[in-house]
C-alpha cells in the first residue's frame, strides 16, 4: 500500500485507500471463515487486498479468493502482495464493479461460501447482489460506515436508505445494527432467499453484521418473522419490544418512539462465536477475542440495554459502578453483563423503572 496510508491519519483516499485502524475488522472476519466451513471467499470491495489476501494466506482450507475493485490502481497493488505472499494461485482478480460482479455469479455452481461488503458509507446498493452470489448455508458480511444515519441522527436518511426509523438515545449503536440486518433479511426475501444472524459488532465509526444465507422461500418467511420493533418512552425510560410501530407508551401514556421494523431476534450464533473466539486467540488477535467473546450470551437479553451515567443524571446523584448496579439487580433476581454494542451500558431482563431502583440502591 502507498507509504502515506501508514502515515497520515485519515489515510489518504487517492490514488488508493488503505485503513489501518480498520484492523480490528479485518481480524474478526479470519477468526470468523477460519472458524466456519467453506473454501471459497469473495472480497467484494477489496481495494488493495487487505482482507482477500490475509484470508488467502491465514486460513489454510480456503482454495479460492476472488479479489473485485473498479480502482485498477488498487488491484495492481493486490496482485503484487499475492505474489510477495506466495498465494498468487489462490486469487483471482477482477477490475470490475462490486455489483455488477456479484450478479455475475448467481448461478448455483458460482456463488461464494463467503461474500464480503465493506464499502465507504451505507452499503445499501451491493445487498441484493450481495445475497445473489453467497451460497446456500455461506455467510454474508456487511459493513456499514454511515453510523449517523443508522444510529438516529439522520432519521430521515435511515427510512429512505433502510426502510426503517432509527432512534439516538443510549442503545443508538444495537439498534443500528438491528436495522442493517433487518435491512438485509428483506431484501434476502425478495429474493426468496432467508438470513440468521451470526455475529455483530460496533467497533470506532463502523457497525458490522454477519448473516448466514438459507435459500428458499420458506427460510425466507421465518426470517421476516424475526422483524420487530423497539419501542421507547423519552419521558418514562420504558422499553419493549413490539410486532407494530408504538405510538404511545404502555406505561405512562405519553408519547413514545419505535425503532425498526429491525432485526428482533437473536444476533448472534453462540458455537460459532467461541469457535472463532478460540480462532482468534490462536492467532494472537487479542482485539478480535474481545469482540467475539462479548457476543456469548448476549440473546438471552432483550435487544437493547441502559445507560447508568444517563439513569444517575435523571436522578441527581452521583455516579455509581457498574458493578453496584449488577450486584443489586441480582438481589432483585435479575441477571445483567455489560453491553457488547455500546461503549457503556447494562443489557438485563429488568424495566427500566426496576434498573433505576437498582441504580439507587447502589447508591447506598
Amino acid at each position: 500500500m502507498p507509504a502515506e496510508s501508514l502515515e497520515q491519519d485519515p489515510p489518504p483516499t487517492f490514488p488508493v485507500f488503505f485503513n489501518p485502524a480498520a484492523s480490528v475488522n479485518r481480524d474478526v472476519s479470519v477468526a470468523v471463515v477460519d472458524a466456519t466451513s467453506g473454501s471459497s471467499f469473495c472480497d467484494a470491495m477489496a481495494g488493495v487486498g487487505a482482507r482477500g489476501i490475509r484470508v488467502a494466506t491465514e486460513v489454510k482450507r480456503v482454495s479460492t479468493v476472488a479479489l473485485v475493485d473498479f480502482n485498477e490502481d488498487a488491484l495492481k497493488l493486490a496482485r503484487r502482495s499475492a505474489a510477495l505472499n506466495g498465494i498468487g494461485r489462490k486469487c483471482e482478480f477482477s477490475n470490475l464493479e462490486s455489483s455488477a460482479y456479484l450478479y455475475s455469479r448467481y448461478g448455483r455452481e458460482r456463488r461464494f461460501d463467503y461474500v464480503d461488503v465493506d464499502p465507504f458509507g451505507t452499503p445499501v446498493r451491493q445487498l441484493q447482489a450481495a445475497l445473489s452470489a453467497t451460497a446456500d448455508g455461506g455467510i454474508l458480511s456487511v459493513t456499514a460506515t454511515d453510523t449517523a444515519v443508522l444510529c438516529g441522527v439522520y432519521p430521515d436518511v435511515s427510512r429512505r436508505r433502510y426502510g426503517a426509523q432509527s432512534l439516538n438515545n443510549q442503545f443508538n449503536h444495537e439498534t443500528g445494527i438491528r436495522i442493517l440486518l433487518g435491512a438485509i433479511a428483506r431484501l434476502g426475501a425478495s429474493l426468496d432467499i432467508g438470513v440468521e444472524p451470526v455475529a455483530a459488532h460496533s467497533t470506532r465509526h463502523y457497525l458490522r453484521g454477519f448473516v448466514r444465507v438459507a435459500a428458499g422461500a420458506l427460510k425466507a418467511d421465518r426470517a421476516l418473522g424475526s422483524l420487530g420493533f423497539v419501542v421507547w418512552c423519552p419521558a418514562c425510560g420504558q422499553v419493549e419490544r413490539s410486532t407494530e410501530r408504538g405510538r404511545t407508551c404502555a406505561k405512562c401514556g405519553k408519547k413514545a418512539k419505535s425503532a425498526g421494523p429491525l432485526w428482533a431476534g437473536g444476533i448472534a450464533d453462540k458455537s460459532m462465536v467461541e469457535r472463532a473466539a478460540g480462532r482468534a486467540e490462536q492467532q494472537g488477535l487479542k482485539s478480535a477475542q474481545g469482540v467475539l467473546d462479548s457476543l456469548v450470551g448476549v440473546d438471552s437479553y432483550p435487544p437493547w440495554s441502559f445507560e447508568i451515567g444517563t439513569i444517575c443524571s435523571n436522578l441527581k446523584i452521583p455516579s455509581v459502578p457498574e458493578e453496584r448496579v449488577f450486584a443489586a439487580l441480582r438481589s432483585m433476581g435479575y441477571r445483567s453483563r455489560r453491553t457488547p454494542f455500546e461503549r457503556k451500558g447494562v443489557k438485563t431482563g429488568a424495566s427500566y423503572a426496576e434498573v433505576v431502583s437498582a441504580v439507587s440502591a447502589a447508591v447506598g
